[in-house]
């Protein structure tokens, strides 16, 4: 391997490491602002939610930026870029970017789940507040209508 080929190798390290790094970061503190929502959602604050769910918006838009990042490296130099990636320090930000990415998607399944049911109820009981609507409009007082007595008015 050449003088070239090594300060190519170096380059392409260097650059990896310092995306990956920064994905570690960006998806620790996702991680962290998931599991502030489903705090939030587990103890009904919808009122912070809103704040909550335009920030993960942010994420989700950074999420596609990071994915850009890393397919532009590797379209760089996709030899290099498979050499790089067997690399102990990169296997292992990967490795814990990973964890953090499945952790991620746990709790937002778990959102999900925790949501479907509270979805669930309150339609269960928005269906018995109409049923007793109507049972109250049946049973309250009525205004006083016409009696029929022997077919006479």
């Amino acid at each position: 391997m050449g003088t070239i080929d090594r300060q190519n190798l170096k380059l392409m390290e260097r650059e990896l490491l310092k995306v990956l790094r920064e994905e570690n970061s960006f998806y620790q503190a996702l991680y962290i602002t998931l599991d502030k929502q489903r705090d939030l959602i587990q103890f009904d604050r919808d009122a912070q939610l809103l704040d909550l769910f335009s920030e993960i918006e942010r994420y989700r838009n950074r999420i596609h930026s990071s994915e850009q990042k890393i397919a532009q490296l590797r379209e760089k130099d996709p030899k290099l870029f498979k050499m790089v990636t067997v690399l102990p320090e990169v296997k292992k930000l990967a490795a814990s970017i990973t964890v953090l990415v499945k952790k991620s998607m746990a709790v937002v399944q778990e959102c999900e789940e925790y949501l479907e049911g509270r979805y669930a109820r309150i339609k269960e009981e928005l269906g018995v507040l109409k049923n007793s609507r109507k049972i109250l409009q049946y049973i309250s007082d009525v205004e006083p209508s016409p009696q029929f007595v022997d077919g006479k008015k």
